[in-house]
Parts: C-alpha cells; structure tokens; sequence
C-alpha cells in the first residue's frame, strides 16, 4: 500500500460494504460529521484558540457562520478535505482487509427521517430542539467512489494492487 499514502481518508467498514465496493454493487461511502469528527472531513482554520470552518461564499445564505449542522436551505456551504483515495479496512485496529478506492466526487446530503423529510432542530440552550422548520440538521459527507486502487486481504497475504 506505499503507492496511496498522501492524500486518503482512512475509514472502518464492515465485510459486507468491502465486497460490494469491489463488485461494483456499492459506489458510495457516506459518513455523519459530527462535532468529535468534522475535522476529519472539513477544512477549517485555526487562529489563536478559535478553529472554524472554510465555506464556499457562493453556498452561503447571510452572514458567515461556522457551525457543522446549519440547513442553509439544504445546501452544506462548508468545503471537505479534497481526499483523493479511501483506504478502508475491515479491523478497527487496521488488523483487517485492506481496500483502496479512488474518490472521483464529494457532495453532501442532509441526514433523513423515516418520512424522506431531513431531521431540522433548533438549538436552545446548548440543546437539540426538533423543529420541522429548524434552522440546522444533520449532515453525511458522501464519497462517490471510482476505481479500486489496491485489495489486500490480511488472512490468506493475497494483494492485488491494480
């Protein structure tokens, strides 16, 4: 795997997803930001003890804010990390099999209720208030998924580096 260092996510999935990425069947890997994880998968900045997050002026209703969860009428202002490959392996403690994918696109997609409809609160008091018209949501950040790169499964010693 000394082929893909620079530039990959490195994300845990489950057997399953590993072999329908392989077989083409899933082309998508999406994961929820949230507080403890969006610098994984945003691009932020930081100047003396304040961090925030980048945002595309062009996406952003109002005045600037950072916050992970806004709605922006369903738009996510907010730039991702322009990882070019996922590393996914099926072992927490990357003691599983190894897969490397091309990432050929980032978008993000509001997280949905049971109805369709994308689940909107307000926050009071430093709690989540579910509001049908809220002014944030929750969030997936979703990497649209090309070419495999490398399979290595751990067991058997097999690598194939495409």
């Amino acid at each position: 795997m000394n082929s893909v260092r620079e530039n990959t996510l490195r994300l845990v999935i489950k057997p399953e997803s590993f072999n329908e990425i392989i077989s083409g069947k899933k082309k998508t890997e999406a994961r929820e930001i949230k507080d403890t994880t969006f610098r994984k998968y945003l691009q932020t900045w930081t100047e003396d003890d304040n961090t925030g997050l980048l945002y595309n002026k062009a996406l952003m209703e109002g005045e600037p804010v950072s916050e992970i969860y806004l709605y922006n009428n369903g738009v996510y202002p907010y730039i991702p990390i322009d990882y070019k490959y996922l590393s996914m392996t099926t072992g927490p403690t990357g003691s599983g099999d190894i897969l490397v994918v091309e990432i050929f696109n980032i978008t993000f997609e509001p997280v949905l209720q049971k109805n369709g409809y994308p689940i909107r609160f307000n926050i009071v008091e430093d709690d989540f208030k579910p509001c049908k018209n809220g002014n944030y949501c929750f969030w997936y950040i979703v990497y649209h998924l090309g070419k495999v790169v490398e399979i290595k499964h751990r067991k058997s010693g097999a690598e194939h580096i495409i």
